[in-house]
């Protein structure tokens, strides 16, 4: 869904016992035109009414719409030049678009529905030729074939023969299919496995109490292969595949409920149908938003609004204005007073001083990764045959380190990229212009966290404080899949530019890292490590930085503050929540024994910035 390389990260976290990870297939797409506002509206107080009074029918797994195409194949790589051809095909004919898309009630035995009259179907097919065409041009190698049948619009459809004189009924009331509405043209995508699944969403957890159980989270989606259906026991039991995480086994029936197929899908794009009057005025509103949901891609009520206009995608400029005025004015940096207190300055070489008040713990996620940018493939794109690198994008380091094992130690253990020195620096400025002072700052030994601690000091102007490198710091180990990084060296880091502590010993050694670790041993090895490292700082030294992993953040402070350690699943769950840079900050109240922690809002502000997916060129052609 162009979601950007951060969700498929995320995914693949997920993912990573998916026994069907590594399977190419491709993903099943397909055309709609879809109303928007009252008509919209109107269906859908029809179908749910038609569930109140009689139960649901075959309308229910999907939401209002007109099918435009079959469902055709497509390989990710091609996805953008599929998006790129229906948007030159629909462009192309916007000004032969109808001025009303005019629709006419049809109800026979065993189906309601609206049919489009012929001068809205022709236009709508017309789009259809032409984007076969674009793609047969294109060489793509997909296959489109138009919707020959009736246009129409599915109200309601396989129900018995006894319930047709109600839903006929509720049609009437409840839809007028002259009423003025809005339509769009979306391309939708599905994982292949849903032609021929049940989509069934968890309303309980369960945790799994044998080897062959599924564990069911809260809101993700299990798919029930019809082939399937008949794995049951007496008890209810049933054999479904989480969406969640791909992984597959027996659950309680009654944990779950039916829902709609299309819950699971993704919206690539959409587009906005104007009229030619409207066209003679202004250009065809594109709406290009993503509204991809990582547990529902279903468009509703709620998300339709957003499609009326373009007002109220980007905030209002008198509000923006209204907010940056509540901006706290920087600090002077320059006065005779600044220089002597704020132990900041690159000049000044005490550190900082301990501020007169309670110890916050502050802990970041790592910057932008390169291998998650670039794929696992950099190294082979950027290193030459005699180890020499090469910056094949601007986005790549400007340098790297020199790695005792040669390139080949980056494939377990990434650097960042120019992006994640930037979002670092601009942290720590952010944290500068706070007034907030690092006292003490401890990293995991991956150089992407080495490194976006170096970043976010070099952001506060604090070029004094030594990095101590925490080998216990370092992320859950069942995700390096029994295959433990080689680390840099502290005086290769030196080398390097970083500034690191020589003369810190780790806690924890490398020999003590066990490779088949239990989330459980995570947690615990993370609570020990955050509790041993704010003991030997000391409980009035002022503040403490840990810069590690999305997992860090939850794993170093659940217990801190009183809390439980959470299954595997929602520990993955809630990786994916946690944003490059990622910061959480916890206070101390109390002094010794009967101190406490408690989380608090972080000092700084959030950093958010949207995706921006490599260009090629060729897409212009």
């Amino acid at each position: 869904g162009d979601c950007g390389i951060q969700v498929a990260a995320d995914w693949l976290l997920s993912h990573v016992f998916d026994p069907d990870l590594d399977k190419v297939t491709p993903r099943e797409y397909i055309v709609y035109a879809c109303p928007m506002g009252p008509l919209g509206n109107a269906i859908e107080d029809f179908m749910d009414s038609a569930v109140a009074h009689i139960g649901k029918n075959g309308a229910h797994k999907s939401f209002p719409h007109v099918t435009l195409c079959q469902f055709f194949k497509c390989e990710d790589g091609l996805s953008p030049y599929v998006i790129h051809a229906l948007k030159n095909s629909f462009l192309s004919l916007m000004k032969e678009a109808p001025q009303e898309i005019k629709l006419k009630r049809f109800t026979t035995q065993g189906y309601i529905g609206l049919f489009l009259e012929d001068e809205a179907a022709s236009w709508f097919r017309e789009i259809m030729k032409l984007f076969a065409v674009e793609c047969r041009q294109q060489g793509l190698g997909i296959q489109i074939e138009p919707h020959r049948r009736q246009l129409h619009i599915t109200m309601a459809h396989q129900y018995p023969p006894e319930h047709h004189a109600k839903l006929e009924e509720l049609a009437q009331a409840l839809v007028d299919p002259t009423t003025h509405t809005k339509w769009e043209l979306r391309l939708y995508s599905r994982d292949v496995r849903l032609a021929t699944s049940e989509v069934y969403k968890v309303l309980y957890p369960y945790t799994p109490r044998k080897e062959d159980e599924l564990e069911l989270v809260e809101d993700d989606f299990v798919f029930v292969s019809t082939s399937d259906q008949g794995q049951t026991d007496s008890e209810g039991w049933f054999f479904g595949t989480s969406f969640f995480t791909g992984c597959s086994g027996m659950y309680p029936g009654n944990y779950v409920e039916k829902v709609k197929d299309s819950d699971c899908w993704t919206l690539h794009k959409s587009w906005m149908v104007s009229s030619p009057e409207k066209e003679s005025r202004q250009s065809p509103t594109v709406s290009t938003q993503n509204l991809h949901k990582s547990r529902n891609s279903t468009i509703r009520r709620e998300d339709q609004q957003l499609y009326d206009n373009a007002i109220g995608l980007l905030p209002d400029r008198r509000n923006v204005e209204e907010l940056y005025a509540k901006v706290q004015p920087k600090r002077k940096r320059h006065s005779i007073t600044d220089t002597t207190t704020n132990s900041s300055s690159p000049d000044n070489d005490s550190p900082p001083a301990v501020p007169q008040g309670p110890r916050r713990l502050f802990i970041f996620r790592h910057a932008e990764r390169v291998d998650v940018t670039f794929g696992k493939q950099w190294i082979q794109l950027s290193f030459d045959s005699e180890g020499y690198y090469h910056r094949r994008n601007l986005n790549m380091p400007k340098e790297l380190p020199k790695r005792q094992g040669g390139p080949q130690e980056f494939v377990k253990d990434s650097p960042i990229t120019e992006s994640g020195l930037f979002q670092a620096r601009l942290t720590g400025e952010g944290m500068r212009e706070q007034g907030i002072k690092i006292h003490h700052v401890i990293s995991s030994p991956a150089i992407r966290c080495v490194q976006t601690a170096n970043a976010i000091l070099q952001g506060m102007g604090d070029f004094n404080t030594r990095i101590k490198v925490e080998h216990g710091l370092f992320e859950w180990l069942a995700w390096c899949r029994g295959d433990i990084p080689v680390f840099m060296s502290a005086d290769d880091m030196m080398k390097f530019g970083l500034q690191v502590d020589p003369t810190y010993s780790s806690l924890v050694s490398m020999k003590d890292l066990k490779p088949n670790e239990t989330h459980l041993e995570f947690y615990k090895r993370m609570y020990n490590i955050t509790r041993l490292l704010l003991k030997n700082v000391g409980p009035n030294s002022g503040n403490v930085m840990i810069v590690g992993h999305a997992a860090t953040l939850e794993a170093c402070t659940r217990q801190l503050v009183g809390g439980q350690p959470r299954n595997a699943q929602d520990l993955t769950k809630l990786v994916q929540k946690i944003p490059y840079c990622g910061v959480c900050v916890c206070q101390e109240s109390g002094h010794g024994k009967s101190s406490t922690w408690d989380f608090i809002d972080p000092p700084v502000p959030p950093l958010t910035h949207a995706p921006n997916i490599r260009f090629d060129w060729r897409c212009l052609q």
